[in-house]
């Protein structure tokens, strides 16, 4: 049997080729591994983002008619806690007018895509459900959770389309609050960005005349929230299996920087931002 020649040249050259080799091996594993674990995640990137036109036209949705008593407003979010990390000055604006509030939650918010021996998804799903109630409660929203998987929500997938269709309709509303899946934020969750678009697709098959999307980067209407602030924050504390200690003082303050912003953009102290798109005469 023929030996297997011995390496030849420089020991340095031999060691510079093993090395090399070492570093493809590992970029081969961060590549793969790292391809891997961004589909795993339910956190995604949208860059370059798309851009809304220029000079975007601001948009009255009939403002008269959307803060006025017996309204029908229905509020399509991924998970417990979105209404009010996103939009519950408005909703509590909205109820302080006498509109009627449905809140559908898609997902049980149980992060059931955590591996289950790091997760209790049973009791996630029992104390973000309690959650959520306790919060819509502040501004009377009925809720109607879904119950699809949290950060695996499928927009097209039969049943939980239908529930979702059939949870839209009998609401009958006057107007639909979701997410914009369209002009998204560098990075989204995938169940919000999953919610938005099947609600806005289903949107016209329900009594709604406007849609109003947030979490949008193409806003051209603005509600006025400032005198909501300190009960916005006791919202958002509410969630208290999200947002507690040092977490919560960090997404009160980033929820208040957005609001001055988009307070700014609309001549006011604070505010909140929606694409208001109209459905129907």
């Amino acid at each position: 049997m023929r030996k297997k020649d011995k390496p030849t040249g420089p020991l340095w050259k031999r060691l510079l080729r093993s090395f090399g080799r070492i570093l493809l091996l590992l970029a081969i594993v961060l590549v793969v591994g790292g391809g891997g674990f961004y589909c795993w995640n339910p956190q995604k990137l949208h860059y370059p983002r798309k851009q809304p036109p220029a000079n975007f036209p601001k948009v009255d949705p009939d403002s008269s008619k959307l803060f006025h008593k017996d309204t029908n407003v229905t509020v399509v979010v991924g998970h417990p806690d979105d209404a009010e990390f996103f939009i519950s000055g408005a909703l509590l604006k909205l109820n302080e007018m006498g509109a009627k509030i449905t809140l559908i939650v898609v997902t049980d918010g149980d992060k059931s895509f955590y591996p289950p021996f790091t997760t209790n998804v049973d009791e996630n799903r029992r104390v973000r459900h309690q959650e959520q109630i306790d919060a819509s409660a502040q501004y009377n929203a009925r809720v109607v959770f879904l119950g699809g998987p949290d950060g695996r929500y499928d927009p097209d997938e039969p049943t939980l389309r239908k529930k979702l269709e059939d949870a839209m309709v009998a609401s009958k509303p006057d107007y639909v609050m979701t997410f914009d899946s369209e002009y998204l934020p560098t990075i989204q969750h995938r169940d919000h960005e999953n919610s938005g678009r099947a609600a806005l697709e289903l949107a016209p098959k329900t009594s709604a005349k406007w849609v109003l999307l947030f979490a949008t980067m193409a806003k051209n209407y603005y509600v006025e929230t400032g005198k909501y602030w300190s009960k916005r924050t006791e919202l958002v504390a509410i969630h208290k299996s999200q947002f507690y200690g040092s977490r919560l003082e960090m997404i009160t303050g980033m929820l208040l920087e957005r609001e001055m912003s988009d307070g700014e953009a609309a001549g006011v102290e604070m505010a909140e931002g929606f694409r208001a798109i109209k459905l129907k005469d």
